[in-house]
């Protein structure tokens, strides 16, 4: 029971370093591998079990798709499930898997927002 105590208590002080801006644990991150962008992310990656946004940079389709796969083949490099949040429903799903991404991991939520709440082409993932 201490034990079990104990790390819970040591996650919580991780994820307070965290919100306080300290760096997380390695291993609770997913990493690029480059460099350059792991340098300037808080605990050398994307965290886990967390909720990211990604945007393209524009409002034309292309972006949108470069978006879409490049969100894809990070969350390929995951395991378990990855909830997938649309804002509109012009996700082209063959492209997933075409990125590494089985499709029977991805729960698809429409958020129900639209271009006046949040901009075009976002998408948020979470790993669970």
């Amino acid at each position: 029971m201490a034990a079990a105590r104990e790390h819970v208590i040591a996650d919580l002080r991780d994820r307070i370093a965290c919100l306080e801006g300290g760096r997380a644990r390695q291993s609770a991150c997913l990493p690029f591998g480059v460099a350059e962008i792991d340098q300037v992310l808080p605990g050398g990656g994307l965290a886990r079990g967390a909720l990211h946004e990604f945007a393209g940079g524009g409002a034309g389709t292309v972006d949108g798709a470069a978006t879409a796969l490049f969100v894809a083949g990070i969350a390929a490099r995951t395991k378990g499930k990855i909830v997938w949040c649309l804002t509109r429903p012009d996700l082209f799903f063959p492209a997933l898997a075409q990125a590494g991404l089985d499709p029977d991991r991805v729960i698809f939520v429409g958020c129900g927002c639209g271009p006046d709440r949040c901009g075009p082409d976002e998408w948020d993932i979470r790993e669970y």
